[in-house]
């Protein structure tokens, strides 16, 4: 029997009279593929952000490998149609970003630098790699100002990526792309989902 990753029991969510989720019970198991289908304001996105962890539901249960979920945590990764990309970053410092976050507090950073350069030497070498995955090792040190809506959205998905998590979440991802670079784009999800089975 699959194992299942994401566990929805009773989920509701309104605000103030408006009831948005009602009842919602899902279960997916590790390495499906599922699409939330429906028009627009009818609770996607606040589904979605339940279990990110960052928009709790007023009712119900949300697990996440099996762990109720309260907040954010590292099991779910999400990326949205807008990129969500630091400007003032590189693209490599933006995909290390999160792991800078996750594996480092300000005490590291400011009172330990020896232990706090060869984990940023660590971070930098495996957002390379992502990034080499995502086919932009050659933008590696551009500013997101400098990209095309299409590699921005590569950068999003390798930040995300970079975290492992065990359920990526895709908000509309390619809403905002051309045809052709969607189609890329889900290609190369496909690639590297096949990949990493």
């Amino acid at each position: 029997m699959s194992k299942v990753i994401l566990n929805i029991e009773g989920v509701s969510q309104w605000f103030g009279k408006n009831r948005v989720l009602h009842d919602v019970n899902l279960k997916i198991v590790q390495g499906q593929f599922v699409a939330l289908v429906g028009s627009s304001g009818c609770g996607k996105s606040t589904l979605l952000r339940a279990i990110l962890g960052t928009e709790p539901p007023k009712e119900g249960l949300i697990e996440t490998d099996g762990v109720p979920v309260t907040g954010p945590n590292r099991n779910v990764g999400i990326v949205y149609q807008k990129y969500g990309l630091y400007r003032f970053l590189t693209v490599q410092e933006n995909v290390a970003f999160g792991l800078k976050l996750d594996q480092t507090n300000i005490f590291h950073r400011t009172l330990m630098p020896w232990y706090w350069n060869s984990l940023r030497k660590k971070h930098h070498e495996e957002a390379k790699e992502m990034l080499k995955k995502m086919r932009l090792q050659d933008a590696h040190d551009k500013y997101p100002s400098e990209l095309s809506g299409g590699m921005q959205q590569r950068v999003a998905i390798a930040q995300a990526l970079i975290m492992k998590p065990k359920i990526l979440l895709l908000d509309e991802p390619f809403g905002a792309l051309d045809e052709a670079t969607r189609e890329d784009l889900q290609l190369m999800l496909l690639r590297l989902y096949q990949e990493n089975l």
